[in-house]
């Protein structure tokens, strides 16, 4: 593997031994590829989940950091020689740096959309994602606080976490339940009201993330993939000819576009980021259920709102900032994408030495936001960092991204999150079980929602607020 050296030789990047590749290979790279890229592998995700890579793969981490210093190591990635960027201070330069530099159509990810979308706007760059990035933002208000359909959205989500609510419910909950009614609140807030009960287009949309796991390695497939892909979009093409207002595709007439926009291939990425509100919700609610002392308070938070603001209203939403931080928090624990990868398209340099263009880089951003040696916090349930503004100001904290590559839904989540999340709060208890989380003990590394069960009792008398 060649070493990039610095303009003027004083220094070079340092390179892993054979050992550290291969311990990163199994105990980090490999995991993640199993668990699935893009979506989970149920059966697979349960075996990885007993072996715990996540413990493995930040322990070896740490012991890199000790043994090459603070600079990023070369390892070896899944396309070729990749920086591992170990340290806060560079994954803030990764993170903050122009994505012209630090490009994010790395060739896995170009790979993985090709089956899904081509035109997403993470798989884009220079002109196109310039196009591309300001639809998105236009349509999804990114970088403000409230969208401006969250009243309407947030009715929604209490709709559909509310007919989780019945019987059934305090037996117990899974995983898979709650997935079924995220992906009805996003076809009903994307799509629009026709489209609710449209599981075809779920199933077809979750058929092609499960053969984009394989980045594009069964070619043989190629033909019933894009026989997958057409009937998705014919499907999809019913809700864009007639929109519904009150719907994100509604708001397309009136967002920015070029011939290079492609607005109908941006819906999908829109879709798969449902993976991340309904992992968020699952987390949040496990975690709530097994601290009995933040239940209460996001439990007496989400009753004050609701008698000042009036149920599941903007209002409401912006009156609710402790149990948004739980979500927060909760995605900062388990992070929806463990790793953030890059491509540098021009020379970049790191502290005495410099690497080419066209290398690799990735921020390991689970390691970052669970690296116990640099925050106090790493291992707790630590919502309370959000409100303070010591997380939101720390960059290598960044659950859904940061700077130019920032996802333009980031406050879209967050909100549709939250108003899911805040349905189980109103006038019940919480219970869990499969997951082994408690407040006084270190949150583990990896969070398996294979056995887990989300219990929901009701009040015989509903809380006071503060």
């Amino acid at each position: 593997m060649t070493v990039p050296t610095d303009t003027d030789g004083t220094a070079a990047l340092p390179v892993a031994s054979r050992g550290e590749n291969f311990r990163l290979t199994v105990g980090y790279f490999l995991p993640n590829y199993l668990r699935g890229i893009f979506r989970s592998r149920p059966r697979l995700a349960r075996l990885v989940a007993r072996l715990d890579p996540g413990r493995r793969g930040l322990r070896l981490m740490r012991v890199m950091r000790r043994r090459h210093g603070r600079g990023p190591v070369v390892v070896r990635g899944t396309s070729g020689p990749t920086l591992l960027v170990l340290d806060a201070e560079d994954a803030r330069q990764v993170l903050a740096g122009p994505v012209e530099v630090y490009a994010v159509d790395t060739w896995e990810k170009v790979s993985g959309f090709a089956a899904v979308q081509p035109e997403a706007l993470i798989a884009s760059h220079g002109r196109q994602r310039a196009a591309r990035r300001a639809f998105n933002d236009a349509v999804l208000d990114a970088g403000r606080p409230v969208h401006r359909l969250a009243g309407h959205f947030l009715r929604i989500a209490g709709e559909e976490a509310r007919a989780l609510l019945g019987p059934r419910a305090e037996a117990g909950l899974s995983a898979g339940q709650v997935r079924d009614r995220v992906e009805r609140m996003g076809r009903r807030c994307f799509l629009g009201e026709a489209a609710a009960d449209d599981e075809e287009f779920s199933r077809l949309l979750g058929e092609l993330l499960a053969e984009a796991n394989w980045l594009g390695a069964r070619r043989w497939r190629a033909g019933r993939t894009r026989r997958t892909r057409r009937k998705m979009m014919q499907r999809q093409a019913r809700y864009l000819c007639d929109a519904d207002p009150r719907s994100l595709t509604g708001l397309f007439r009136t967002a920015p576009r070029g011939p290079e926009t492609a607005p109908e291939g941006q819906v999908a990425h829109w879709f798969m980021a449902l993976g991340s509100v309904h992992a968020t919700v699952v987390q949040t609610l496990a975690l709530l259920a097994s601290h009995p002392q933040h239940h209460e308070r996001a439990a007496a938070e989400v009753a004050a709102a609701d008698r000042g603001h009036g149920a599941r209203t903007a209002a409401g939403f912006e009156a609710m900032p402790y149990l948004q931080a739980c979500v927060q928090d909760a995605a900062r624990l388990w992070p929806p994408v463990p790793s953030l990868l890059r491509r540098t398209t021009a020379e970049t340099r790191w502290r005495t030495a410099v690497a080419p263009g066209g290398t690799n880089v990735l921020v390991p951003a689970a390691f970052h936001m669970r690296d116990g040696e640099r925050i106090d916090y790493a291992h707790r349930f630590a919502p309370e960092k959000w409100l303070d503004g010591t997380a939101e100001r720390d960059w290598a904290v960044s659950p859904f991204g940061r700077g130019e590559a920032r996802c333009s839904g980031t406050e879209l989540v967050l909100q549709l999150a939250t108003g899911f999340v805040a349905e189980f709060l109103r006038g019940g208890e919480l219970a869990v079980a499969g997951v082994r989380l408690h407040p006084r003990r270190p949150l583990p590394y990896s969070f398996d929602t294979s056995r887990l069960r989300i219990g929901y009792r009701p009040f015989r008398t509903p809380p006071e607020g503060p």
